[in-house]
C-alpha cells in the first residue's frame, strides 16, 4: 500500500493533515516534502492523524520531529491524533510523546491546541 498524505483541513490557527500507509522509506520518501509544506511551513499549529498508519521506522519518527522542532521555534505544536496501538507505542517507548502529544480524539486534540 503506498503512503499517502490527505489535507483535511487547512485552517488559519492549525494544520490538519492524515497520513495514511507505513512511515517506512518508501512511506516517508512518498509524502515528506508535502507533509512539510502543509505543517511546518505554515507555522501555524499541527494536526497529524495517525489512525491509518500502521507501521512507522524511525525514519517517519524522524520526520515528525524535524517539523515538530521547527513549529515549536514558534510556539507551535504538533499533536499526534489517534495513533495506531504499535504506533504509539513506538511513540512512548522513544519517549516521543514528550515532544508531541498524542490525543485519542480531535476534541483532546484541540484540547492541547488550547493549552
Amino acid at each position: 500500500m503506498p503512503t499517502t498524505l490527505e489535507i483535511v483541513d487547512l485552517a488559519e490557527g492549525h494544520s490538519h493533515v492524515r497520513i495514511v500507509g507505513p512511515l517506512d522509506l518508501a512511506g516517508v520518501g512518498a509524502i515528506e516534502l508535502r507533509f512539510t509544506a502543509s505543517t511546518a511551513s505554515r507555522r501555524t499549529h499541527a494536526i497529524v492523524d495517525m489512525s491509518q498508519v500502521p507501521f512507522m521506522a524511525s525514519l517517519g519518527m524522524g520526520m515528525l520531529v524535524q517539523v515538530a522542532r521547527t513549529l515549536a521555534a514558534g510556539r507551535h505544536k504538533v499533536i499526534l491524533l489517534s495513533p495506531t496501538e504499535i504506533v504509539a507505542t513506538a511513540l512512548r517507548t522513544a519517549r516521543l510523546d514528550a515532544v508531541m502529544p498524542i490525543a485519542p480524539d480531535l476534541e483532546a486534540a484541540h484540547g492541547h491546541l488550547r493549552t
